[in-house]
């Protein structure tokens, strides 16, 4: 039997405004985490630290290995710890400090004399940025399946996520480019800039930790039944899970290798440099606020999470299609139009796929009597992780491939006409494919409210 603190599993409890905000406001924290290192991390690494594309995607993706350990090892300590925090909680407070010291790092390694040397201790930061990131994100990831167990209460407080989570865009995609700018441009910026966004990283992730003090949590299972062994033949009997992953990993790669094309993009085809990231972060952001709403309704009301997640996917992956004619002179409309479509579709394709981790969680719950939320918080956490990062790995790979050029001190050259056609493919192409073959997939994930019920309504049956 699931132990449960406070009585929203039997009286139906309502979360407080101020609860459902203060949760959500984290995802600002992780967005401008993943963004800055997604975004600018590669393109700042060849471009100002002189490092090859090939050896600069390989540490990024190399550095997820590491998660492979990290990750378990943060899901599992949440699930086992019990103080009158909570079980997550303490583990916000250390994100919430350590995240903003690592993205401070990230942008302050110097191009060494000897590159051998730049490349070392860039790989080194690369763990400390990993290892901070999974400190917060793990345990709060696996928060929504305890603090609610309302099935459309999910989808409300996801869509608030994905509203903070656009504000990270917002920072690092429009601010980002002035605060460079500001600080003087080149690697001075780009020092300026890391200290704004670990300012607004501290603010998020410490928002959550203070504003969740008083939210549900469950207990820790007992631990001689908690057997790694068990938890991973669990999920993957979890079909629900399975299915839902595979399609977020196409989905997750796809988008890493658009991001992180885009300042390739726009500093060497459409001539508009790093100012390319404020036409996305305009754009992509009016479409994501102006349609979180209707979103919202539709998943609720009329499409369920399943036909949105689809919908939207499928949709994003047409949008992206359209980089590949993408021109430099092309009209004001047409480039911000692509940008803002890419916002509308994103937006149902993360409300609709967060709302379904905490579906997930619990139907596990009640399936196998485990409380392992952080199990399935940190499976997901490694798999966008690792899925984030190969993006950039595989751009790294594929630019090298075409005989990409990679300069010191931001002294830019011509690129030849092989590496200006990667960029378009993994800015268009690849997003576009892996999208379409995500929301495909999503159409054999089966959990709903009713089978969700069903799994309760057994589990009480036999407690």
């Amino acid at each position: 039997m699931i132990s449960i603190r406070r009585r929203w599993a039997a009286h139906n409890y309502q979360l407080r405004l101020s609860e459902q905000l203060g949760w959500a406001m984290g995802s600002m924290g992780t967005g401008v985490m993943i963004g800055a290192l997604t975004g600018y991390g590669l393109y700042y690494m060849t471009n100002y630290l002189g490092i090859a594309a090939g050896v600069a995607g390989s540490l990024i993706g190399l550095s997820k290995f590491f998660d492979m350990i990290s990750d378990p090892v943060m899901g599992q300590i949440s699930d086992r710890t019990e103080t009158k925090w909570g079980r997550r909680r303490p583990y916000l407070m250390v994100g919430a400090i350590a995240c903003p010291l690592a993205l401070l790092l990230l942008f302050h390694v110097p191009a060494f004399e000897n590159n051998t040397t730049t490349v070392a201790v860039i790989f080194f930061v690369l763990l400390l940025y990993a290892a901070a990131f999974t400190s917060f994100n793990v345990p709060y990831f696996a928060m929504p399946a305890e603090m609610t167990s309302n099935y459309h209460e999910r989808t409300v407080i996801m869509s608030q996520r994905i509203f903070f989570s656009t504000m990270s865009v917002v920072s690092i995609s429009v601010m980002g480019p002035f605060i460079i700018e500001a600080f003087g441009g080149g690697i001075a910026g780009y020092k300026g800039m890391s200290w704004v966004m670990a300012c607004i990283v501290f603010l998020g992730m410490g928002t959550t930790f203070l504003l969740t003090r008083n939210v549900a949590f469950t207990l820790r299972s007992e631990r001689s039944n908690y057997r790694i062994r068990s938890q991973i033949k669990l999920i993957l009997n979890n079909k629900p899970f399975c299915t839902f992953i595979i399609a977020k990993s196409l989905i997750f790669i796809g988008s890493a290798s658009a991001q992180g094309t885009l300042l390739f993009m726009g500093q060497f085809v459409l001539g508009r440099g790093e100012m390319i990231l404020v036409g996305f972060g305009i754009g992509y952001t009016l479409g994501v606020v102006l349609s979180l709403p209707i979103w919202t309704y539709l998943i609720a009301k009329v499409l369920g999470k399943r036909n949105a997640f689809r919908i939207a996917s499928i949709g994003l992956g047409l949008a992206m299609l359209t980089w590949w004619i993408a021109v430099p002179d092309e009209s004001f409309i047409v480039f911000y139009s692509r940008f803002f479509l890419m916002g509308i579709f994103s937006a149902g394709g993360l409300v609709s796929g967060s709302a379904m981790l905490p579906d997930i969680i619990e139907y596990d719950r009640w399936r196998s009597g485990l409380s392992q939320e952080g199990l399935y918080a940190a499976t997901f956490s490694l798999i966008e992780k690792i899925a984030y990062t190969a993006g950039p790995a595989m751009l790294g790979l594929l630019l090298s491939a075409a005989g990409f050029i990679a300069v010191q001190k931001g002294q830019f050259v011509d690129q030849p006409d092989a590496a200006i056609t990667a960029i378009r493919v993994a800015v268009s192409i690849i997003p576009a494919v892996l999208s379409i073959i995500g929301g495909l997939i999503i159409s054999f994930y089966d959990l709903d409210e009713a089978k969700l019920k069903s799994a309760q309504s057994m589990s009480s049956g036999t407690t």
